[in-house]
């Protein structure tokens, strides 16, 4: 039996909780064709998640309004611009966004690996984002008001 060294693995899931990411790419490549956009977007760590919206339903040709609004909401939010009714795609490139992380399991349907368990990551609850802030993550504890640090105070105070 052989001894072989293995390549690193830099491949881990973001974290859960609400996390500020920058648009670093969007690739329009296939929305003619195919009515896709992905939009790439990293943390302050450097980890990396694509969004994709399929715009396009692609069994019937038509356009997939669900898809449609979320592409709409999550373009608005990038630029701070809930006003706006037109962009072109590269326009949020640079843009920062906050997004709360969730991982979702799933069953494969496809390929070498059908009927096993998979894990997603599902980004929801968009915020306008003006930068990282200082913070790679932000975890948000759903009981408490993550503002709310005054209980906290007192533990610093002296008498």
């Amino acid at each position: 039996m052989a001894k072989m060294k293995l390549s690193e693995s830099s491949f881990s899931m973001i974290p859960e909780g609400s996390t500020i990411f920058k648009v670093m790419k969007v690739d329009d490549s296939k929305y003619d064709d195919f009515g896709k956009l992905s939009v790439k977007l990293q943390t302050a760590k450097g980890e990396t998640h694509t969004e994709t919206f399929s715009l396009i339903n692609a069994k019937t040709g038509e356009l997939n309004e669900g898809a449609l609004k979320a592409w709409s909401y999550f373009a608005r939010v990038c630029l701070n611009n809930f006003s706006a009714d037109e962009i072109d795609t590269q326009d949020i490139v640079g843009c920062y966004i906050q997004a709360t992380v969730k991982h979702e399991t799933y069953i494969k349907k496809k390929g070498d690996n059908a009927g096993q368990e998979g894990k997603s990551v599902r980004l929801n609850d968009y915020a306008t984002a003006s930068g990282f802030g200082g913070k790679a993550n932000i975890d948000v504890d759903n009981d408490e008001d993550p503002e709310d640090d005054s209980d906290d105070l007192d533990d610093f105070l002296d008498d």
